[in-house]
């Protein structure tokens, strides 16, 4: 994309030539023509000037109302229009800058510093119904020519329909308020937010200069820190996290851009690797959701559509027809080759994903019908799902978890199948249960929370109690968390080897903690405009 040049507005000038006196004779000189003529000019500029003013500086001129109206300013009655107010008043104080590139790319991005400075989007009130009201004061001074300026401040408290852009399912996040509220309505604390905090900071403090994180398998890593970001709802426009953000995401676009056919729009930095898989999978993931974030920005990120749309692309695409994906040394992604319940965990959370931002995407709703119906056949007569053997790899007590979300959160779900595989999971975590010091896998952890979290009642109790006290107690003071049992991180085929196991724990463990608003449970989330792109599937 080429840089755009913008004037700035204040630097416009006006030339008002001095011409000469007409001549004064005959009955116009008489009356004081010559005067009244220099009188009625001079007036018609200043009119005129004062209403190029009042044009500039956003006066009576429409604009087009913004993509989402942030509820802090009120709800209900005019609470909407307060908000839109507010918006306005943050929009027109960016100044007006070039785009500035990150790094040697075909594309752009608006300059961090600037973004970084627009207000957290996790500041914003957000909530559903109710009245707010808004107080604020201010004062102006001018003189001369007309220009002048002025300051003031408001503040509104309230509840308004919060970001109306967010799929309902995810606007819990955004809003401090809510956060907190579902945090102790679904059992957790203020000392699980704060553990949230300190991992985010230590993965900001770790992210690599080119805004990419781990070493090995950078694209999986930088997905994973991108979700763990917007978990808690940090965009590209935060204060805190901002540049933090905006750096991954461009690491992905350019990563995505880089290579060539037959991999162009993989994210991987080793497209043709078995474990380029998984590392599109998860990047996807994230880019999907930051697309569906991007729009409550004042800014659009240009190349995120376009790379998002071609990363779901090639997941639809590369699906085998069983509905999972597989892989295959020297090609990456193999969709004639065998089926994989681990890589497909990942696959099917950026189809989730797609599915949330209301994109048109080919062969979206077919995909997600086929990859519901493979879930469904890898369930063992135990109600597990995975190979029912404890000494085979893809066996049940490691992939359960995956399997179960995907079917309570892709579609519809078979309802007796979900059940029969919840009451699995807590049996066996009743019979043993977790050890952080022994027979740790994270990787199993995560889905397991999420699964159980979105049934809820007594299967979650179990969980939550034992899950949230062990990552708590072995978090470590700069917010990454200690080395687990035998080191299990990377069993389920994550690619966290080679320097990448701190950086992927610490987003497993932040992302597990996020659980309690993350994602409103299913039976929550009423009719979600999302999913009325999706085909009905047949049970």
């Amino acid at each position: 994309m080429n840089q755009q040049q913008y004037e700035d507005p204040q630097n416009e000038y006006i030339h008002v030539k001095e011409e000469e006196a007409p001549r004064r004779h005959g009955y116009w000189h008489k009356v004081g023509g010559g005067s009244l003529f220099i009188s009625i000019l001079v007036h018609g500029i200043l009119v005129v000037v004062a209403l190029l003013i009042i044009w500039q500086t956003g006066g009576p001129k429409e604009e087009p109302p913004p993509e989402f109206l942030p509820g802090g300013g009120g709800g209900g009655g005019g609470g909407e229009k307060l908000a839109l107010k507010k918006q306005k008043s943050v929009t027109h104080a960016q100044p007006r800058t070039k785009l500035a590139s990150l790094s040697q790319s075909t594309f752009t991005l608006p300059n961090v510093s600037n973004m970084a400075n627009m207000p957290s989007l996790t500041s914003v009130q957000i909530g559903g119904g109710g009245l707010g009201t808004g107080v604020g004061s201010g004062r102006g001074s001018g003189r001369g020519n007309g220009v002048g300026s002025g300051i003031g401040n408001g503040w509104g408290p309230g509840a308004g329909n919060g970001f109306i852009s967010i799929p309902k399912l995810m606007r819990s996040r955004c809003s401090p308020q809510e956060r907190s509220v579902k945090m102790k309505e679904n059992g957790g604390n203020d000392n699980c937010e704060k553990s949230v905090v300190k991992g985010l900071d230590w993965l900001k403090a770790n992210q690599n200069p080119d805004g990419s994180w781990g070493k090995s398998h950078v694209g999986a890593m930088t997905g994973l820190a991108l979700l763990a970001y917007l978990g808690h709802c940090e965009t590209p426009e935060s204060l805190k996290y901002g540049e933090t953000v905006l750096k991954g995401l461009t690491y992905l676009i350019e990563l995505g851009n880089k290579n060539q056919a037959p991999f162009d729009g993989i994210y991987s930095t080793k497209p043709a690797e078995p474990s380029s898989t998984y590392e599109h999978g998860i990047a996807a993931y994230a880019m999907g959701e930051m697309y569906s974030f991007s729009k409550l920005g004042a800014k659009a990120i240009p190349g995120l559509r376009e790379s998002f749309e071609r990363g779901a692309g090639i997941i639809i695409e590369k699906q085998n027809k069983a509905g999972s994906w597989g892989y295959k040394g020297g090609i990456g992604y193999d969709p004639y080759g065998g089926n994989d319940l681990s890589v497909t965990g990942w696959q099917f959370q950026a189809l989730k994903a797609a599915k949330h931002t209301n994109l048109k995407i080919p062969g979206l709703p077919q995909a997600i019908k086929k990859v519901e119906e493979y879930l469904e056949s890898t369930q063992t007569p135990d109600g597990g799902f995975g190979n029912a053997s404890r000494d085979t790899h893809y066996n049940q007590w490691n992939l359960t978890g995956a399997a179960l979300l995907g079917l309570q959160t892709l579609g519809v779900g078979n309802t007796g199948k979900i059940n029969k595989g919840i009451r699995w999971l807590v049996d066996e975590t009743k019979k043993e249960p977790l050890d952080w010091n022994a027979d740790c896998h994270l990787y199993t952890w995560y889905y397991n929370t999420q699964a159980l979290f979105q049934k809820g009642g007594e299967p979650w109790d179990v969980w939550n109690d034992q899950f949230q006290k062990l990552l708590l107690e072995n978090q470590n003071e700069d917010g990454s968390w200690k080395v687990e049992g035998v080191g299990h991180v990377g069993s389920a085929g994550s690619g966290a080897a080679g320097g990448d196991a701190n950086i992927y724990r610490t987003c497993l463990c932040t992302l597990m903690l996020e659980v309690y608003y993350r994602y409103l449970k299913v039976g929550d989330r009423g009719t979600d405009a999302a999913t009325s792109n999706l085909l009905p599937v047949n049970k």
